[in-house]
């Protein structure tokens, strides 16, 4: 009897214990922040239909995503993702109670239509727009002062209407600018640059080799003390030149508190499958939405997104000779 009653004292403690680590658990999951992260997406107007290989807004922007989701290494931090193909609406509702934006998409004033999920075409007037689109605009510029995190790649990192153009300069301390900004193709060897070696963004980055088209030269104001430049790049060919010295292609963008970063390559959707470079978008990403960057940079793979490597094109003549995709 009193075997019974010792094993039965003992049962309880153990079972009193397992409800009290429970219910600790319970309290350190309740304890731990979520961080949102909204892939926006404009439509696929040009460069041949989706499977192309290139300007894959969607399907890029998917396999970010995708990436995101699978981190395996961020810890203490609860990511939550969604995602929109061409998003239409002035509607601030959807951008509430999110930490970053994230953007691929064509030039604002590339069409008539809709192409830029945060702004509208410019139309006739390059100058300003409506006063519904600017009462829109001046609430996404609140959002962001206030942390929410804006990352636009590609041609949507360009500006033709003035009042986006002035958005832009004090959302990333540079603007991409039509008749001034390179766009060159070519095979384009990067560099993260040492002085900003200790940047989160470059956590677990080296250097590497790929194809892509990355806008660069951008309008940026060299004396802004928050501006961190993050890489150079050199393109032995392009189809605009060469690109002999090394070129700043990357920064990134914090001032008190709010985050912004413009990106210009983004091209090739096979460029994803580059380590390196897949893991530079991925630590801007979790920058952008002030997640901590993991000490060895974000750890994710693309082997399941059923990427390919680039199809030819006519752009393969410019691969110089001994140049190794890496």
């Amino acid at each position: 009897m009193t075997i019974l009653k010792r094993n039965s004292r003992f049962l309880k403690a153990v079972f009193a214990l397992m409800l009290l680590g429970s219910f600790s658990n319970h309290i350190i999951a309740q304890n731990v922040p979520t961080k949102v992260i909204y892939f926006l997406a404009g439509p696929k107007d040009h460069a041949g239909p989706e499977g192309s290989g290139r300007h894959e807004t969607r399907r890029d922007l998917l396999v970010l995503q995708h990436c995101i989701d699978s981190i395996s290494n961020v810890k203490g931090v609860k990511i939550v993702t969604k995602f929109l193909y061409s998003r239409t609406a002035l509607d601030i509702a959807d951008l509430k109670g999110v930490d970053a934006v994230i953007i691929e998409c064509s030039a604002e004033g590339s069409s008539k239509d809709r192409t830029n999920p945060l702004f509208p075409p410019s139309g006739d007037n390059n100058r300003t727009y409506d006063k519904a689109t600017l009462a829109y605009l001046a609430q996404v510029d609140s959002l962001h002062k206030a942390g929410m995190g804006i990352m636009i790649l590609h041609w949507g990192i360009t500006t033709t209407n003035q009042k986006a153009t002035q958005y832009h300069m004090n959302w990333f301390g540079e603007v991409s600018l039509s008749g001034y900004t390179h766009n060159p193709l070519g095979y384009w060897s990067v560099t993260p640059i040492q002085a900003a070696k200790r940047h989160p963004i470059l956590r677990g980055v080296g250097p590497w080799n790929y194809k892509d088209e990355i806008f660069s030269r951008l309008v940026v104001n060299p004396a802004d003390p928050y501006r961190t430049d993050l890489l150079t790049g050199v393109a032995e060919k392009s189809n605009q030149g060469a690109v002999a010295e090394p070129l700043g292609i990357a920064s990134a963008y914090e001032k008190n508190g709010a985050r912004g970063i413009l990106w210009g390559g983004m091209d090739y959707h096979s460029a994803l499958l580059n380590e390196n470079y897949r893991r530079f978008v991925l630590n801007a990403i979790l920058w952008t939405a002030g997640i901590d960057v993991p000490k060895d940079g974000a750890k994710s793979t693309a082997k399941q997104l059923q990427l390919s490597v680039a199809k030819p094109d006519e752009f393969d003549r410019l691969k110089p000779e001994g140049f190794v995709l890496k």
